[in-house]
């Protein structure tokens, strides 16, 4: 492969990881006008919540998710305000989507473990010990993070495939081939990491209870046997969806359907 088809192919990855990327950041502010709207909101939901009035603050919270902004601490503060309003399953919803993309705060792991203590129900997991391992790593750095490390191992592999290319003594050679087949290993593992990440911030394979109790089916009808119940806050991952039936799994292998008016997908 010549060094013209390397660089082109290496530029395009590149290129495609951006692009992919710009989705997930927050909208721009076309005019200072709507920048300025979206400030006053933000400082008026915080006023609301400095005094006590959590459910107009939550209204203003949501108002701005409405309008596309998707930041950590916007869903944060709206968890914050559900937390404080009694609506259990929608915090945790915004503390899920901010974790998502601001992995290593920890006043959102915080918030989010205890109010995931607060669920009704505890399901018990045993999993195989890498699982939480990968989970630790891939949550370790935020989509920005993975961006500027896929961007930094990209133009140092570029750099020792041009010095590969240039280099005539054999030695060297082999040495910058090595470089170059680890700096590729490195680039295919972060950009799979990115990608993954990103899969989960867009994809609706996730969701959360959001009424009080539901009853889980056998099938996708009401008149169905009911296999067990769930409760405000339970996650869980979903298999297929007909209609306005989802077929859920829970962590610990239980299967189901339920309705989706009562869940929310934790999706951006």
């Amino acid at each position: 492969m010549t060094m013209r088809k390397i660089h082109s192919c290496l530029f395009l990855f590149l290129f495609l990881l951006c692009l992919i990327f710009v989705p997930a950041s927050l909208p721009a502010k076309e005019t200072g006008k709507e920048e300025l709207s979206a400030t006053e909101q933000f400082y008026q939901a915080n006023e609301c919540y400095r005094k006590e009035n959590y459910a107009e603050a939550a209204s203003h919270y949501l108002e701005l998710v409405r309008q596309g902004y998707r930041d950590p601490f916007l869903f944060y503060n709206l968890g914050n305000a559900l937390f404080k309003k009694g609506n259990l399953g929608q915090a945790i919803l915004f503390y899920e989507k901010a974790r998502l993309l601001l992995p290593r705060d920890d006043d959102i792991r915080k918030n989010l473990a205890y109010a995931n203590s607060l669920t009704i129900d505890k399901i018990e997991v045993k999993s195989f010990w890498l699982i939480p391992l990968w989970e630790k790593i891939t949550y370790f750095l935020t989509l920005n993070e993975l961006t500027l490390i896929c961007t930094g191992i990209y133009l140092v592999l570029m750099g020792l495939l041009i010095l590969f290319l240039r280099k005539k003594e054999a030695d060297a050679r082999k040495r910058l081939f090595h470089l170059v087949v680890f700096f590729s290993v490195m680039l295919v593992l972060a950009g799979g990491i990115f990608f993954y990440r990103l899969y989960e911030l867009k994809s609706d394979r996730s969701g959360i209870i959001i009424s009080k109790s539901v009853e889980v089916k056998s099938g996708p009808e009401e008149n169905l046997a009911t296999l067990f119940s769930l409760h405000e806050g339970t996650t869980f991952s979903i298999h297929q969806q007909r209609r306005n039936w989802l077929q859920i799994m829970l962590k610990n292998g239980l299967i189901g359907w339920l309705q989706s008016k009562d869940i929310e997908k934790i999706t951006f």
